[in-house]
């Protein structure tokens, strides 16, 4: 299936990862619904790498789906995990948003993993480390900045072209395919 745009789907949430602890508990909780009004850039956790999106212990489940059970398990704040087994998963969010250079690091591909099958579609973040970026297009989770975040939470439903303009051919048939594996399938079907 080729993709033709994003949008937020109903009963779906966004996740804003605050410098403010208790406001992600919060949001996990389903006790806090939040927008881009809501929350400024300078609000945002910076500099989240991929060790505390999936520590190395994570990584020894291979299956993406357990993977995901402990996304964010390495954030951790006064020796406790801010997100619990599943809080991702169970939180019925699409899209994720942070601040300066998403996914620096070792930039492992489980960090993405952990990400999309938790059911993140679309990552926000002022900037992202490149190899990060490299494995959410892999993957097929969408990348944007804060200004395509508002333009979704206002509803509208956002060109698969807006996700594609700055790629090279290739790349841009990817993001269209959601993913490497999806892309290669449709390579070998003609």
């Amino acid at each position: 299936m080729v993709r033709t745009g994003f949008s937020l789907k109903p009963g779906k949430r966004v996740l804003y990862l605050t410098k403010d602890p208790d406001v992600i508990r919060r949001q996990l909780r389903g006790e806090l619904d939040l927008g881009p009004d809501d929350v400024g850039i300078a609000d945002l956790l910076d500099d989240i790498n991929t060790d505390a999106m999936t520590p190395g212990w994570v990584c020894f489940d291979h299956l993406p789906g357990e993977i995901a059970v402990n996304a964010y398990a390495g954030l951790v704040v006064d020796g406790e995990r801010l997100f619990e087994p599943r809080a991702l998963m169970d939180g019925g969010f699409q899209i994720i948003v942070s601040g300066h250079r998403k996914g620096v690091g070792s930039s492992r591909e489980t960090a993405v993993q952990a990400e999309k099958w938790s059911g993140i579609e679309l990552a926000i973040a002022a900037s992202f480390a490149p190899i990060h970026a490299r494995n959410n297009i892999n993957q097929g989770v969408l990348m944007g900045d804060h200004d395509l975040l508002r333009r979704v939470a206002a509803g509208e439903e956002i060109p698969i072209d807006d996700f594609t303009a700055e790629h090279d051919p290739i790349t841009a048939l990817i993001i269209r395919h959601g993913g490497l594996f999806p892309f290669v399938r449709a390579l070998q079907a003609g």
